[in-house]
């Protein structure tokens, strides 16, 4: 580990004293703990040593000369990053519920909220010291905003160390639609690591879609923490489709009584890609409600896993939490590792987990193909068909138009060949 590298590199990062002061103390926390390795339970089944083969650098302010992205292809408020800096002028800046947090860093929700949330971990110490912006979304007690804020974070310098920062802060009685994009603009090796911490307050609602679509060389580890307040709800979509090694890690709180958080993930892994899903809901408070929903799609040598932990806490009577995981192996080489667990500290609660892993199922590929489809077009309409099972918030959220075409090309990819040996 070359201390020296992230020293420099925060030495270079202009930021309010309190947070100076948070940086460095979180940047000492990282270089006595280090990079998380198998020997810690929950890293077992994912390795970064792969991070420590090239030398990772966090990019110099206007470093990249890559052309960024229409911005009009995103149906809703944009903003766009690139290499860790605001890239576009284009990108919807005036909303005052929307910004960077370079620009609004020394507000009373940032500093009330910044790193209070996500809390201290390797990943989230070193993000926390060496982030240059990203997003920071307020929505004041009341307002419904009409139109989803995108916070696109993508990545076009080989070998760039990044570490995306969202805060979003939801007051009482507010709505809103966040996505997060990250997007990978070069087949060379690069690292993002992210963190998003999210806080909903009474009677609040936020529908949050994340997609990964990282470059095939890259890395992409990523935190999202979130606090729930009384009767508040949390509706989250993950999507993963690309990057070599991915892992992300969902802290959630149920703080206030009759909260309420649901959760749907699906994951394409092929080639040799590894995907990794961590999942911790905490219920602490009466009649909070939990919906976890899992899809995995494993082809080729690649592997998937997914490890959902819901604990009920002393006090949290009533809870109603429910998982559901199901995944396709698509090759004999594939691997996909389910782990929905529960953990019940309190009486009178509802709680259930189930997991299936399995090829895809030859009579039903029969029948489809009965009906005078080929063997392509029935494998593809099946797999669609096991995806669309936790795609229901694209419908929601009036996103549907722009995300499938990604993902169906992403799916053709893979609906061509038979199970192979």
């Amino acid at each position: 580990m070359n201390a020296s590298l992230y020293t420099d590199a925060l030495s270079h990062i202009a930021a309010p004293p309190w947070l100076t002061e948070a940086r460095h103390e979180a940047l000492d926390r990282f270089l006595a703990a280090g990079l998380p390795d198998s020997r810690q339970e929950a890293w077992k089944y994912t390795s970064l040593d792969r991070l420590g083969q090239v030398t990772l650098r966090p990019p110099e302010a206007e470093s990249s000369q890559a052309v960024c992205p229409d911005v009009t292809a995103y149906p809703g408020h944009v903003l766009l990053f690139q290499d860790g800096q605001l890239a576009c002028h284009g990108t919807y800046l005036s909303n005052q519920f929307a910004g960077t947090l370079r620009h609004w860093g020394d507000t009373r929700s940032v500093h009330e909220h910044l790193g209070r949330i996500a809390g201290s971990s390797a990943l989230a110490d070193l993000n926390l010291a060496l982030w240059q912006d990203g997003a920071r979304v307020y929505v004041p007690a009341g307002e419904r905003l009409g139109m989803p804020i995108f916070a696109v974070y993508g990545a076009a310098t080989a070998e760039a160390m990044l570490h995306p920062r969202t805060l979003a802060v939801v007051e009482s009685g507010a709505e809103a639609v966040l996505v997060e994009h990250y997007l990978g603009q070069t087949d060379q090796t690069y690292w993002q690591n992210a963190v998003s911490e999210i806080v909903l307050a009474e009677g609040a609602r936020l529908t949050h879609i994340v997609v990964v679509e990282e470059g095939p060389a890259a890395s992409h580890t990523s935190l999202t923490a979130l606090r729930l307040g009384r009767n508040s709800e949390y509706r989250a979509l993950h999507i993963g489709l690309g990057g070599l090694l991915t892992r992300r890690d969902l802290l959630a709180a149920l703080d206030g009584a009759d909260a309420g958080i649901r959760i749907d993930a699906f994951d394409l892994a092929d080639g040799r890609r590894h995907t990794d899903l961590h999942l911790r809901v905490s219920h602490r408070a009466p009649r909070s409600q939990s919906r976890i929903t899992y899809r995995g799609l494993a082809d080729d040598r690649a592997r998937a896993i997914f490890d959902g932990h819901v604990v009920v806490e002393h006090g949290a009577h009533q809870t109603d939490a429910r998982q559901d995981c199901k995944g396709l192996l698509l090759s004999r080489q594939a691997e996909i590792d389910a782990m929905p667990r529960l953990e019940i500290y309190a009486d009178d609660v509802k709680c259930s987990h189930g997991a299936s892993v399995g090829q895809p199922d030859p009579d039903a590929l029969f029948y489809l193909r009965s009906r005078g489809l080929d063997a392509a077009a029935a494998r593809r309409l099946l797999l669609e068909g096991f995806a669309n099972e936790a795609l229901g918030l694209l419908d929601d959220a009036h996103l549907r138009d722009w995300l499938m075409p990604r993902l169906l090309a992403a799916l053709s990819r893979r609906s061509g060949e038979e199970v192979r040996s």
